[in-house]
């Protein structure tokens, strides 16, 4: 598990929140505080889409990140910061599957690991990232971890962001 200290949170949160770079994960839960505490529940309700719309839709058990995105956006807009945010993030399945498929030697490890997850928390004028794994099971095995890890930090290159690990 990897913990990393975003160096420009501007541009950070303008990508987080603005753009697509983010695009490939889902909302599990989120909190903002501001002049009132947000908690979003990122679980799909299944019973709010008729049963023609399930058949025709792939619902995941969370809403994907870019449905979920504006919602945030208009939580965080203004001219005030928030004073805490923390949102947990889980790489979309497919994404996660060619991650664990890098594993040297871990022909099972896709089928081990639930989610691939990244917590995005800002705090007293800090964002940190904090990679985790929620397995189905117990394994003392952490290359699925090690491998999720350069996963992030490669993200966070990819799009120029800074970055240190804690």
């Amino acid at each position: 598990m990897i913990c990393l200290r975003i160096k420009n949170i501007k541009e950070f949160m303008q990508k987080f929140l603005m753009t697509g770079d983010f695009a490939d994960f889902l909302l599990v839960e989120a909190q903002v505080d501001t002049f009132v505490s947000y908690v979003i529940d990122g679980r799909v309700r299944r019973e709010f889409y008729t049963r023609e719309e399930q058949k025709q839709q792939e619902l995941s058990e969370f809403a994907a990140w870019e449905s979920m995105r504006p919602q945030v956006l208009q939580i965080v807009k203004g001219k005030r910061t928030p004073l805490f945010m923390k949102l947990v993030l889980a790489c979309m399945p497919q994404k996660a599957k060619a991650c664990l498929k890098a594993v040297e030697g871990q022909g099972d490890s896709e089928s081990f690991v639930k989610y691939l997850l990244c917590t995005v928390k800002y705090e007293s004028g800090v964002i940190t990232l904090t990679g985790g794994i929620s397995y189905q099971g117990f394994t003392m095995d952490k290359s699925p971890e090690k491998c999720w890890d350069r996963e992030l930090c490669g993200l966070l290159e990819e799009m120029g962001l800074a970055y240190e690990i804690l």
